[in-house]
Order: structure tokens, then sequence, then C-alpha cells
């Protein structure tokens, strides 16, 4: 499978303004970001206890393999390699490589 071609992915929410212009932002900074070349952590806080309940819909534009328990792991950063939150608990992180390895069979 070639990992490095690109597909369509679209995500479909329901949030309010307030959500949606915080989302606009950290999505216009990951942009930047990509821009310029630059690895870097960024986050938005999911408050559970708030009102940002949204329930995330995506389509692919062509099947892909199944998210499965093993990829959906690989995906996860380990803790011991991500930042702190404001409560000094580790950060949920995400990343790709791992995933592409385990594809390509690396």
């Amino acid at each position: 499978m070639d990992t490095s071609r690109k597909i369509k992915m679209s995500v479909d929410m329901e949030v309010t303004i307030p959500q949606a212009l915080a989302l606009q932002a950290m999505f216009d900074h990951w942009n930047r970001l990509s821009n310029i070349g630059a690895t870097r952590e960024v986050a938005f806080y999911v408050d559970g206890d708030g009102n940002f309940h949204p329930k995330c819909n995506y389509t692919f534009s062509e099947s892909i393999p199944v998210l499965n328990n093993e990829l959906c792991e690989l995906a996860r950063v380990p803790d011991h390699d991500s930042g702190k939150d404001r409560f000094d608990d580790p950060m949920a992180l995400f990343d790709y490589d791992s995933i592409a390895w385990r594809i390509n069979g690396s």
C-alpha cells in the first residue's frame, strides 16, 4: 500500500459558534505549522463537563484499512513522550508514523 498517496477525509460535527471559532483557530495554526515544516504538539481541550460534546462523523474518498485496536495503539504517542495538560496529566497525543511503518511491513 502506498502510504504517501493522499485521499480526502471529511469530518462533520455539530459545535457552537465559539467552539467552531476555536477549532478554526487551531486548524489555521496547524496549517501554518505545516507550511513552515515545524513539528509541534497542537492541543484542544475537550471539556467533558461543559457543553463540548461533538459527535464526529468522518468519511473517506476511498476504502482504507479498518482502525483496529493494534493500529489505534500504534497511533497513540507513549505517555513518556507527551507533554502534560494543565492538570499535570499526560496529554493524549497521536501520530501516524508507526501506522505507516506497520502497513508497509517495517
